[in-house]
């Protein structure tokens, strides 16, 4: 080969190392595109999964087992006292109590005129040829009965409305508020009880509960067959009555 064909190739070959560094160049900047566009989509899932996971997860923690409304004081024995503008107070069950112990065939009340004393028994409960006796959250003398409840059990469903006890004319309210829980207390009291009810259930129990269930109204029939009112007797204080 002369010198002159020689020189005369080097350019050509120049020109085609040079398209094919283009070439090369083009295709990696291409792959880094579509590979950077699907990591930015996975990303942008991700960071909208996990807040949807976060504000699932919030929610189901801030979904409370058992309710409570705003304007009712708790007693420790799971009865609960409002003050109405007559200076009367209402006596009912919790919303705790209403689900351990289910549906209910008899509620025993006392008698209008009768003294009712904190933290004694005033209330019977009867289920399945079993009873469970209640405390009063405070001191006074009876002036009414819920004449429907005693008629119909099953108005116990709704506890703190058309589930109300009886009503008292109460004798030392302000000392009674002492011994009652009220605000973020009774929720906190709730919630305390809601994990000690959770120390006892079933495996099956405590899966639903852990998804994120409320607890079947009449649990302790479900834990405890033969001994439920032994269970709710510790629960409502009354172990001893």
């Amino acid at each position: 080969m002369l010198t002159h064909d020689f020189l005369s190739m080097y350019p050509a070959k120049q020109a085609e190392y040079a398209l094919a560094i283009s070439y090369m160049l083009a295709f990696i900047g291409w792959w880094r595109f579509v590979n950077g566009g699907k990591r930015a989509e996975a990303e942008l899932r991700l960071e909208h999964a996990e807040p949807a996971k976060a504000t699932a997860a919030a929610a189901a923690a801030e979904q409370p087992w058992f309710s409570i409304p705003a304007n009712v004081w708790l007693h420790p024995g799971h009865t609960w006292a409002r003050a109405a503008e007559d200076g009367t107070v209402a006596v009912g069950l919790d919303d705790f109590a209403h689900k351990l112990v289910g549906p209910v065939e008899k509620v025993a009340l006392p008698k209008p005129g009768a003294p009712v004393g904190q933290g004694v028994p005033a209330v019977v409960l009867a289920s399945s040829g079993k009873s469970v006796p209640m405390l009063s959250p405070v001191d006074g003398v009876v002036s009414e009965v819920n004449e429907e409840l005693v008629s119909d059990p099953t108005l116990l469903s709704n506890p703190y409305v058309q589930g109300w006890l009886f009503k008292v004319r109460p004798a030392r309210l302000r000392a009674n508020e002492r011994q009652l829980l009220g605000g973020e207390r009774a929720r906190v009291f709730l919630d305390e009880a809601a994990a000690a009810l959770a120390a006892k259930v079933s495996p099956e129990l405590g899966h639903v509960l852990q998804d994120g269930g409320s607890p079947v109204s009449g649990i302790a029939q479900e834990l405890e067959p033969e001994k439920w009112d032994a269970l709710a007797r510790s629960f409502f204080l009354t172990e001893e009555a």
